[in-house]
């Protein structure tokens, strides 16, 4: 729907609902035939406030019968607003989940993790409490692709976000930071503690993933760094280091975890 037909809609119905009397059929209907035009095109360029303004403006224009009935259209034009609002919220959030979430294993992507490491990171310098983040990188991936198909691949990759949730606490998180990489979080954890959880990780792979059809197992090499709690830090800066650290699980002879140790505060 373009900008203008949205436009001409809304205020149509706005328009019946102020002056048949705040009718629920009129805002029902409207709720049903709007949001089901809202794409992701539209919310953008139809600014909701800014279609609201304009149509009560023109709706009023025309209709200017009393001070006292003008209120009367005034207020039942807010309630339609209102309430049309509340659906575009949830349009939004819902809108917000598919674009953070990766579509082949379920889990957030990278537009999701950067907010939520950083607020993390606020959480655990505010508490003064240890947060570890740890990247992983399923080994030899590119065989799997290259050998079995781009469908075995993404069966795979499915598998291991199942292992990798299944062996973290309710309070980790997981994300999938790119092709066979994976991003774990663990907050109020030390590098000592994250270890005992990534071996878990580690090991669950090598022992139950293999490539569908086959016997061929797969494994992962993992890189973890910490923040104790003090001092200011950004996402990139731990992400570096752990990524650094997978660098040396790989040159180890992968299937491995290394800890490349604590990120030094910035003051």
């Amino acid at each position: 729907m373009a900008v203008e037909s949205f436009y001409e809609t809304y205020k149509n119905y706005l328009e019946r609902y102020v002056c048949e009397g705040g009718a629920e059929g009129v805002l029902l209907e409207a709720y049903s035939y709007l949001t089901g035009q809202l794409g992701e095109h539209q919310i953008q360029t139809s600014n909701i406030l800014d279609v609201h303004t304009r149509a009560l403006r023109e709706i009023m224009g025309v209709r200017r019968d009393s001070d006292a009935i003008q209120w009367i259209y005034i207020d039942r034009a807010t309630e339609f607003l209102a309430q049309i609002l509340v659906v575009i919220d949830t349009f939004l959030l819902q809108l917000k989940d598919r674009i953070e979430r990766d579509p082949l294993t379920g889990l957030y992507n990278r537009l999701a993790l950067y907010p939520d490491l950083n607020q993390m990171l606020k959480e655990a310098q505010e508490r003064e409490s240890p947060l570890v983040v740890a990247m992983l990188d399923l080994d030899n991936f590119k065989t799997v692709n290259d050998e079995y198909g781009h469908h075995a691949g993404d069966e795979v990759l499915r598998a291991a976000a199942v292992i990798i949730k299944k062996s973290l606490r309710g309070g980790d998180k997981v994300f999938r930071y790119g092709g066979e990489e994976f991003l774990v979080v663990l907050p109020n954890t030390d590098l000592n503690r994250a270890v005992i959880a990534l071996e878990r990780i580690r090991s669950q792979i090598a022992a139950n993933l293999t490539i569908p059809g086959t016997k061929s197992s797969i494994t992962t090499s993992i890189g973890a760094a910490g923040y104790r709690g003090k001092g200011s830090i950004s996402p990139n800066d731990l992400i570096m280091l752990a990524d650094k650290a997978l660098y040396q699980a790989k040159k180890k002879g992968k299937n491995v975890v290394v800890c490349e140790g604590e990120v030094p505060p910035k003051n």
